[in-house]
C-alpha cells in the first residue's frame, strides 16, 4: 500500500480506507521498548478492523483501516499520515486525558477536518467517531466524551465504560462482553458512514512541525555536530527522514514539542530546555569535545557512526570522551535498528535529567507581588517586638 501517491493537483490516489485510528502515544515508540503500554492500542485496532470487516460490502473498493503503528518507521511520518487522512472517511480518536494536550493527537484531528469545513456541520460531525479510551478528569467537562458515551447502549455497559474507558474493557476478561458490544456499535457506525455518506478523497491539511495546540511542556532542543548540517540523512537508503526530524518527531509524538536549531544557538536554548545532541562519529574525538563545551550537563549525547566498521573504535572513544566531561552516557550506535530504539529513549531521558538539574528559577516576566495574608502598612510588626 502506497501512503504518499498523489496527482499533480495533489489529490491522493491511494485505496481509501474506512477509518483512521488516533491516539496520544504514552510510552517509547521503538517496538522493543518494555514496558509497551500502547499494546492495547494495537490490540484495539486489530479487534475493530476484524469487526469492520466482518461488516463491510465495499472491502474490494476500501482498506479496512489505518493507524500510525503500520508506518515503517523510516517514513516521513508527517507525509505519510496526511496521506492516509487524506483518503480515510471516518476518523476514530481515542481520547483520554494526554489526548487534548498532545500536539501530534490534536494536530491528526485538526488535519482530518479540514476536509470537513464544506460539509452541514451533521453531516461533519458523523464523520467524526471518538471512544473514550481513559476517563477522562471529573472537572473537564467535554461534550466530545459524552459523544463518545453515545457507543454504549446498555446502562449497565455505560457505566462500566464511563468508569474505566474502553483499554480497561480491551485489557480484561470480566470485561469482555461490553467490550464486544462497543466494539460491535463503533464498527457498524463506522461501515455506515462510509458507505452511505462517503467522502471524496481531499488533501488534509498537512501536519506541521508543531500541530495544533501548545502542550505547555518546556520544548525539547535538538542539535547537531556533523558537517552535513540539520538535512543530515547517515541512513539515506533506509531513512526518508534525517536524523534529527526523525528524533523530533519521536518527542512530538510522546507530546513534547521540539526545535531543531545549529549547534552556534544550542547552547543558548540548551539553558532553558531538555536537550539532545547528535554526534556525527567522523568529526572526531577533539573537534566534538570542543563542540559541545558549552552545553549544560543535562544535554544528552548521541554518537551515531552510520558508516564505522565495528572493529572502529573512534565512536566509543568519542562517547567516552564525553561521558569524561560529565554528560549523561550513551552507547554509540552503528546499525538503524539501534538508533531507532534509541531515539524514543533520548527524549525521555533528556526530558528526566533537565527536570534534575535544570534551573529551577521560573522565567523572566512582569514583576508581581507575591500574595501575603498580612497586612499592609505600619501595623505590619512582630508582635512583642519594637518598631524602630
Amino acid at each position: 500500500m502506497t501512503w504518499s501517491d498523489t496527482t499533480s493537483t495533489g489529490t491522493p490516489t491511494a485505496r481509501q480506507t474506512y477509518f483512521f485510528l488516533s491516539y496520544a502515544h504514552s510510552v517509547p515508540l521503538s517496538a522493543s521498548a518494555r514496558p509497551d503500554t500502547d499494546f492495547w492500542v494495537n490490540r484495539f485496532f486489530q479487534d475493530l478492523a476484524f469487526a469492520v470487516r466482518e461488516r463491510a460490502r465495499r472491502a474490494a473498493e476500501l482498506d479496512v483501516g489505518f493507524f500510525d503503528g503500520l508506518v515503517d518507521p523510516g517514513a516521513d511520518l508527517r507525509r505519510t499520515l496526511t496521506d492516509a487522512l487524506s483518503v480515510t472517511h471516518v476518523f476514530v480518536p481515542l481520547y483520554s486525558p494526554k489526548y487534548f494536550g498532545n500536539p501530534w493527537a490534536v494536530g491528526e484531528r485538526d488535519s482530518f477536518r479540514s476536509r470537513l469545513v464544506a460539509l452541514p456541520p451533521g453531516r461533519a460531525a458523523r464523520h467524526v467517531l471518538p471512544v473514550l479510551w481513559l476517563p477522562l478528569p471529573p472537572w473537564e467537562d467535554r461534550p466530545e466524551a459524552d459523544q463518545a458515551l453515545r457507543l454504549a447502549q446498555d446502562p449497565a455497559d455505560r457505566a462500566d465504560y464511563a468508569e474505566n474507558g474502553l483499554r480497561a474493557l480491551c485489557k480484561l476478561s470480566a470485561y469482555r462482553r461490553p467490550y464486544r458490544t462497543i466494539l460491535a456499535a463503533l464498527a457498524e457506525q463506522i461501515v455506515a458512514v462510509a458507505e452511505s455518506e462517503p467522502l471524496a478523497p481531499s488533501r488534509a491539511v498537512p501536519l506541521t512541525r508543531s500541530p495544533g495546540v501548545e502542550s505547555g511542556d518546556t520544548p525539547l532542543v535538538i542539535t547537531l555536530v556533523t558537517p552535513h548540517g540539520a538535512g543530515w540523512r547517515p541512513y539515506p537508503d533506509q531513512h526518508a527522514l534525517p536524523v534529527a526530524d526523525y528524533v523530533a518527531a519521536t518527542a512530538e509524538r510522546l507530546g513534547l514539542p521540539t526545535r531543531v536549531v545549529d549547534l552556534a544557538e544550542a547552547p543558548a536554548r540548551a539553558a532553558q530546555s531538555p536537550t539532545v545532541v547528535l554526534v556525527d562519529a567522523s568529526v572526531g574525538p577533539g573537534a566534538v569535545r570542543a563542540a559541545v563545551d558549552d552545553l549544560p550537563r543535562w544535554a544528552v549525547p548521541l554518537v551515531i557512526a552510520a558508516d564505522g566498521a565495528r572493529g572502529d573504535a573512534i565512536p566509543e572513544t568519542i562517547a567516552g570522551s564525553l561521558q569524561d566531561a560529565r554528560f549523561p552516557q550513551v552507547l554509540p550506535v552503528r546499525e538503524i535498528a539501534e538508533f531507532e530504539r534509541c531515539a524514543p529513549q533520548l527524549v525521555i531521558e533528556a526530558r528526566k535529567l533537565f527536570l534534575r538539574h535544570g534551573p529551577v528559577a521560573p522565567p523572566d516576566g512582569p514583576a508581581e507581588p507575591r500574595p501575603s495574608l498580612r497586612p499592609d502598612g505600619p501595623s505590619d510588626v512582630r508582635r512583642g517586638k519594637d518598631h524602630r
